[in-house]
């Protein structure tokens, strides 16, 4: 092949010259030199770093490495949600997934240079497989994670139904981990509503696909009609589905207001606001996250906790409301988060989390024997009846 007769010098510049980035670099620095932009001029810099590795690293440098692992870098350097995909993974990004394929119902993002699992859907085969929120994918099918963008993670744990997927796991305090995780088809999970024996009503949602929000309401009415005196809204490890089914669901227990904000650098600033005629909850409420709880789950606390609705009881949140998009490359694309959610009151979400006002950390952070406790509920419930306590005493 041509390219085997050429040197790594003359490589490089034929790479950047099929980009146009030599043009671009120059015309960059003069501009940023002109107008005072360091971006332009960053990437002249890059250009020189390029150009000295090349004429003096010790042996000979293999360019497409270097600059893969430039690409990684870049991405590695925003969030956990962008990154670098090489063409044929972006044409596969690109497409819908095929119908009938199956998951394993993992929640994914990158962190620490690995895929890393947010959270699990419930009854998925991660979830009986044991998949925790934290866990590190070192590899999937023994292809390492560590130059994989989210979609191709995600894309791989797809597959058919019946079909198995090998996951070697890192997980704090404990040895690599080896499994085997059988696909299913999934199915959105049902929500939990009770009454519990002291009167307070208590409603799990796991999960937001779309149209979550009319059940949770027709949930709701079901637990007022019970007799419920309190809520428990618990969105403990809920991270899969839309954000903006998250702000539908705030919409239930708030009478009007900012519900969420979203902004981006190139992204009109959108403001989400309550209707105060589709509030179907107006009593006393509690809501429990920990830090698997991330995208709709967190616009739902954020919203709670701003306004002052309702305490938020557990632990901080996982900080993952963003809005992601395809951009299209010479060569593969980019997957970048192009706006990101915050509170009513302007804070950030994405990237920081929900802080609960009332801290509580889980069970599985606790030591102790006998049956398992549920810190989190316990403390929320125990909110809710000083708070009863406090308005009688008022009365």
């Amino acid at each position: 092949m041509y390219t085997l007769e050429m040197g790594p010098r003359s490589r490089l510049l034929l790479a950047f010259a099929s980009t146009g980035l030599i043009g671009y670099v120059a015309l960059g620095s003069l501009l940023g030199r002109a107008l005072g932009d360091t971006s332009y001029g960053q990437l002249a810099v890059f250009n020189e770093v390029v150009r000295q590795v090349i004429d003096h690293y010790v042996e000979p440098v293999n360019l497409d490495r270097a600059m893969a692992g430039a690409r990684l870098g870049l991405g590695d350097a925003l969030d956990g949600d962008s990154g670098y995909l090489e063409p044929e993974e972006f044409r596969l990004y690109q497409q819908p997934a095929r119908e009938g394929d199956a998951d394993i119902g993992a929640v994914l993002t990158r962190r620490f240079a690995f895929l890393l699992v947010v959270s699990t859907r419930p009854g998925s085969p991660a979830e009986k497989a044991g998949l925790r929120t934290g866990d590190i994918l070192k590899s999937i099918d023994g292809r390492h994670s560590r130059p994989l963008a989210v979609p191709t993670g995600q894309r791989l744990l797809r597959g058919a139904p019946g079909s198995v997927v090998k996951l070697a796991i890192l997980r704090a305090g404990s040895d690599p981990i080896e499994v085997s995780v059988v696909r299913e088809r999934l199915a959105p999970s049902a929500l939990k509503g009770k009454v519990l024996e002291d009167g307070t009503g208590y409603l799990q949602v796991r999960e937001f696909p779309a149209r979550v929000a009319e059940d949770v309401r027709a949930e709701v009415e079901s637990l007022k009609k019970s007799g419920a005196r309190g809520l428990v809204l618990d969105l403990r490890s809920a991270a899969y589905g839309s954000p903006e089914e998250g702000a539908k669901v705030a919409e239930i227990f708030l009478k009007g207001g900012v519900v969420a904000k979203l902004a981006g650098t190139r992204f009109p600033e959108r403001v989400l606001s309550a209707d105060a005629a589709r509030a179907a909850w107006d009593g006393p409420l509690a809501v429990l996250v920990d830090n698997g709880s991330a995208g709709p789950a967190e616009i739902v606390a954020a919203a709670m906790l701003d306004s002052g609705r309702a305490s938020v009881v557990g632990e901080r949140t996982f900080g993952r409301a963003g809005i992601q998009q395809g951009v299209p490359l010479p060569e593969g694309g980019m997957v970048l988060t192009v706006a990101k959610y915050s509170s009513p009151k302007g804070t950030a979400i994405h990237g920081r989390g929900v802080e609960p006002d009332v801290p509580v950390a889980s069970a599985d952070d606790e030591e102790g024997e006998g049956a398992p406790r549920d810190p989190i509920l316990e403390k929320a419930l125990e909110v809710l009846r000083e708070g009863a306590a406090d308005k009688a005493a008022a009365a």
